[in-house]
């Protein structure tokens, strides 16, 4: 049935604002919100590494939203955010290069793989972090700088789940302040994602249509998730729906 739907242009434009909505709703608030927009991106007839270079459009802008509206409320310094976007650069330009030239069936298995484990992360119970002895809180450990060059190449290849490695490494090797947390990794994800997209878009791996459409439902997605915070039970629907996605599209893209 959702197929048929698909074949409908306004069914087709439909979906795609919605998925963009939920991704940047969820992007904001934690990260993995990949996970919604990959798989209906597929649906709607892109190839995987096509899919993985037009999903970038919105998340550029949807993180260019939450920015302005964290900065307004100064959760996070620009100048010490833009620093450490500047160390994911080299990681992102390598790891982009790698998701254009990888074959479709090897990276639709590696997305399948990060799509569970995405969705498994949604099912776990947070954790809290401690700073390790010796460092104060919001000075940066010298073990962030090459873990973002890792992340940097993460996210310039496949980009789904990096919210919550960026959350896991900043909160570890950064500060203990989640709302501050979330600022600068919203911030570093829009800055390295320009140049990821301009890549993706260098190689004719960009649909800017069906992009653009997904980007419109992740601002608004963007902006409600910096004025709304979500109750217990409302994630909870959010994880099922996630999982049951999931699921689905990982036999999909499996066989």
């Amino acid at each position: 049935m959702l197929l048929n739907f698909f074949q409908g242009g306004e069914g087709r434009l439909i979906i795609l604002f919605l998925a963009g909505l939920g991704a940047g709703f969820i992007n904001v608030l934690a990260g993995g919100g990949s996970i919604f927009t990959l798989p209906v991106l597929i649906l709607a007839g892109l190839d995987p590494v096509t899919a993985n270079g037009t999903n970038r459009i919105g998340i550029l802008l949807e993180n260019l939203t939450a920015t302005h509206h964290f900065h307004q409320r100064q959760l996070a310094e620009l100048k010490q955010g833009g620093m450490l976007a500047l160390w994911t650069l080299p990681g992102v330009v390598i790891g982009a290069l790698a998701g254009v030239r990888i074959s479709n069936l090897w990276f639709q298995r590696i997305l399948v793989i990060v799509l569970i484990i995405g969705a498994i992360t949604l099912l776990l119970p947070k954790k809290t972090s401690t700073v390790p002895g010796g460092r104060a809180d919001g000075q940066p450990s010298f073990w962030l700088y090459p873990a973002l060059v890792a992340l940097g190449f993460y996210g310039g290849f496949i980009q789904a789940g990096i919210g919550f490695l960026f959350i896991l490494v900043l909160r570890k090797l950064l500060t203990r302040h989640l709302p501050q947390v979330n600022a600068y990794k919203i911030l570093i994800i829009a800055i390295y994602t320009l140049p990821a997209l301009l890549i993706f878009a260098w190689m004719g791996e960009v649909r800017w249509g069906i992009g653009v459409t997904i980007a419109v439902g992740g601002i608004l997605g963007a902006w409600l998730a910096t004025k709304v915070t979500l109750s217990r039970r409302g994630e909870l629907w959010i994880k099922i729906a996630v999982v049951l996605m999931v699921g689905a599209m990982a036999v999909k893209l499996w066989v």
